[in-house]
């Protein structure tokens, strides 16, 4: 099988080992991991959240973890399109992107997209 074409997504409820199996998959194929967990992407919330250990992001590199600051706004179009220059840079590597997370919605951006609507001024 041609991995390097591919992308794995690990998805599921919280504490359910995602991230321990993306690890570990991450290390027998290649891979580097990106983020699909809403709280994740905050700097502060590192106790709220199963965070990957420094020794963990020493072995494999992980990816839109601990981005944004608490006190700012990040949606999920946002987190698609960084997450999509992220795959691309893995794959350029000739690595295999594994998306880790419990947010479905970043999952369904990700394989379904978003409806792009235009701004228009409210009458």
């Amino acid at each position: 099988m041609d991995y390097k074409s591919k992308i794995i997504l690990v998805s599921g409820p919280t504490a359910s080992g995602k991230s321990k199996i993306a690890i570990n998959l991450a290390k027998k194929i290649g891979g580097e991991i990106i983020n699909a967990d809403s709280m994740q992407v905050y700097k502060q919330l590192k106790i709220l959240t199963a965070r990957p250990t420094g020794k963990d992001r020493k072995n494999i590199k992980h990816h839109l973890f601990g981005i944004i600051d608490v006190r700012k706004r990040f949606s999920t179009g946002q987190w698609l399109k960084e997450c999509i220059k992220i795959i691309n840079l893995i794959r350029k590597k000739k690595k295999v992107p594994i998306i880790v997370g419990g947010t479905g919605l970043y999952f369904k951006a990700l394989g379904d997209g978003f409806l792009i609507i235009p701004n228009f001024k409210p009458s």
